[in-house]
Order: C-alpha cells, then sequence, then structure tokens
C-alpha cells in the first residue's frame, strides 16, 4: 500500500475538490472572455446539485434509542 494521499485527500474531500473544480473553471472561463451568466449559472447549479447530492446521501434518519423507547 502506498503512503501517499490522493488527490481528494489533499483537497479535503470529495465536496472541496467539486468546489475547488467549480471555481477555476469559473475563473479560467472568466480569464478568456468566456465567461458568459448562461455558462456560470450551468456549472454553479451543477455543483450545488453535487454537493446537494452528497449531503443529502449521509442524512440518516433520527432513530435514536430515545425515540425507540416512545
Amino acid at each position: 500500500m502506498s503512503d501517499q494521499a490522493s488527490i481528494t485527500d489533499r483537497a479535503g474531500g470529495r465536496k472541496a475538490l467539486a468546489f475547488y473544480a467549480a471555481l477555476s473553471s469559473c475563473l479560467l472561463l472568466a480569464l478568456l472572455d468566456k465567461a458568459h451568466s448562461e455558462v456560470l449559472a450551468l456549472i454553479d447549479t451543477l455543483f450545488f446539485i453535487y454537493a446537494g447530492a452528497n449531503v443529502m446521501a449521509k442524512r440518516q434518519t433520527p432513530t435514536t434509542k430515545e425515540e425507540k423507547k416512545k
């Protein structure tokens, strides 16, 4: 096994890596003078869909011991 961290680990996780990718895409488009509002909105929407899906996948129903006793 290798002791080297992957790019995802170095970036701080999948959501952080997706944020950095979206940010760098927006920056590159702005530098190339191709940053139209609909393109930037699409990148922003895709990032929020990814991040929101990741958060919803980790959400659990509240099944604690106290609720089971009721």
